[in-house]
């Protein structure tokens, strides 16, 4: 499986608000430092919401300071925006 690139920490986490007995819509309520804006679509939210599942990614590509984060309702989606942001930052390095 390939990760996007990051020169500090990457952090995958699955269910995490299972471990708080919450939903996924009362977990996004409640964290501080999750959003709707963080998902990959608005509809892959609401699959999140119906299917009561959650995939994080957050990574730092540079420092220890800044970082991306996509949520989602799978590995599969996760993978992918991050790999397009991944994509996309190299670029911009380059361009």
């Amino acid at each position: 499986m390939n990760f996007p690139s990051h020169k500090a920490g990457l952090y995958l986490t699955h269910n995490q608000h299972k471990d708080y007995y919450e939903t996924v819509e009362e977990h996004i309520n409640e964290y501080a430092n999750m959003s709707k804006n963080d998902f990959v679509s608005p509809e892959d939210y609401q699959r999140c919401v119906d299917t009561n599942e959650l995939w994080e990614l957050q990574w730092y590509p540079d420092t220890p300071i800044g970082f991306h984060k996509v949520l989602g309702s799978s590995l599969e989606v996760v993978m992918a925006r991050a790999m397009e942001i991944d994509a996309f930052d190299k670029e911009q390095q380059h361009g």
